[in-house]
């Protein structure tokens, strides 16, 4: 991980740098001042003694990780996820606070690299996932020895200038973690503090209140991205910014926030969703249909390089793209997994889940089609890609003949 990560630093980094700046100043020819800033007034901000006017102010100052109120988060060895590019040596033991998707998302980073992870979380891990997602991605991880604990309650990080344990309560007892390093990853708080001067209003979490138009409660200032609070995510920061700068030239614009792909990576593969849950969808509408891959109760020693009889989910990969030497020599089964829900009266997609190589390429037009209304016969039409990141059109082709959609699975 630490070699891994010093080439971060001195490529990744560097070269994301070099790409933001070229497509900022050169591509959109826009004036980028690098310094130490300072809000004068809704009109007027200082770098370095120099004063700039505008007629508008943007605030999107990003956002931090929340850091416990628990003894020992100063030792050396803790980290969030802003610092642990930072790390110069593997810790052989990693603990994981909190099972969000940052949490489960460095879980599944770490153990690559023979370091002993466990998560440690307070309630549920990925709560607003899919259920069988999440038993996907929980049981891959599995396989990888990552140890997952639920209903954990952290006291303290223990250790004498650095990290030797993790103190938590699990079911009522006391019971420590060793280990020599500890991500933190229990949410993130909005960077307001800058605008809170200019008297604009303060949500109870930290964020900058904004209406639909990304606007503040003071007249010519808008707030965008993580300063601006949840979701917190590239793809809301991004849009985010579009709303203010459009609505800044007078061009209405307004911000959605419906259908909105949620995505964590768990190297080597993804796991990307949009739209909902099969658990959210039965509780709304009468008759779900659910379309999937793998298919079939799944034995208990399955080995990926033999052919199991009766197992149609021991088929190569189609869930992601061919994959077939990380099937084999990788990992096991570690092939990836889709679910697709619809609404089999209107034969509406309600939502899309997959778990894969490349699984969230196809989310950024997925998204776009379940606002549109998007139906199993639409889909059934497009020109499918065999083999493809994005199976689902060959999967609904399975039901599309039917007058009433039945359920295949």
């Amino acid at each position: 991980m630490a070699k891994a990560l010093k080439t971060y630093r001195d490529v990744g980094q560097k070269a994301f740098s070099e790409i933001m700046n070229y497509q900022t100043t050169k591509q959109l020819n826009v004036e980028v001042v690098w310094g130490e800033g300072k809000i004068i007034d809704k009109n007027t901000v200082e770098v370095d003694g120099k004063k700039y006017d505008g007629k508008a102010l943007v605030i999107g100052t990003g956002s931090r990780s929340i850091i416990p109120n628990i003894p020992g988060t100063d030792l050396q060895g803790v980290m969030t996820y802003v610092d642990h590019p930072e790390m110069r040596k593997d810790p052989k033991r990693l603990v994981v606070i909190g099972g969000g998707k940052i949490g489960i998302g460095k879980a599944a980073m770490f153990a690559p690299f023979n370091i002993d992870v466990t998560v440690l979380e307070k309630y549920t891990c990925l709560p607003k996932w899919d259920k069988d997602v999440r038993e996907f991605i929980f049981r891959n991880l599995a396989l990888r020895k990552v140890k997952i604990n639920e209903g954990v309650e952290v006291k303290e990080i223990k250790g004498k200038g650095k990290v030797e344990s993790v103190i938590a309560e699990v079911n009522g007892r006391k019971k420590v973690f060793p280990c020599d390093a500890v991500m933190l990853s229990i949410g993130l708080i909005p960077n307001s503090e800058i605008a809170k001067p200019l008297g604009v209003k303060i949500g109870d979490s930290n964020e900058i209140i904004v209406n639909e138009k990304m606007e503040t409660s003071v007249p010519g200032i808008y707030a965008v991205g993580d300063a601006a609070g949840p979701p917190y995510f590239m793809a809301i920061a991004r849009k985010r910014g579009m709303v203010a700068a459009k609505n800044i030239f007078g061009i209405e614009s307004k911000i959605d926030y419906t259908f909105i792909p949620e995505h964590i990576y768990i190297p080597p593969l993804e796991a990307t969703y949009v739209g909902l849950t099969e658990e959210e969808a039965r509780r709304q509408y009468k008759n779900v249909v659910v379309i999937k891959l793998p298919v079939g109760e799944r034995p208990k020693n399955v080995r990926p390089e033999k052919f199991t009889r009766g197992y149609p989910g021991n088929a190569l990969p189609v869930c992601g793209r061919m994959h077939t030497l990380n099937l084999l020599y990788y990992g096991r089964n570690i092939n990836g997994m889709l679910k697709a829900i619809i609404d089999a009266d209107s034969r509406r997609y309600l939502g899309f889940h997959h778990v894969g190589d490349g699984a969230k390429v196809s989310f950024q037009y997925l998204s776009h089609l379940l606002k549109t209304g998007w139906t199993v016969d639409q889909m059934t039409e497009l020109n499918e890609v065999f083999l493809n990141a994005e199976h689902f059109i060959q999967l609904t082709r399975l039901i599309g003949g039917y007058k009433e959609l039945i359920d295949l699975c």
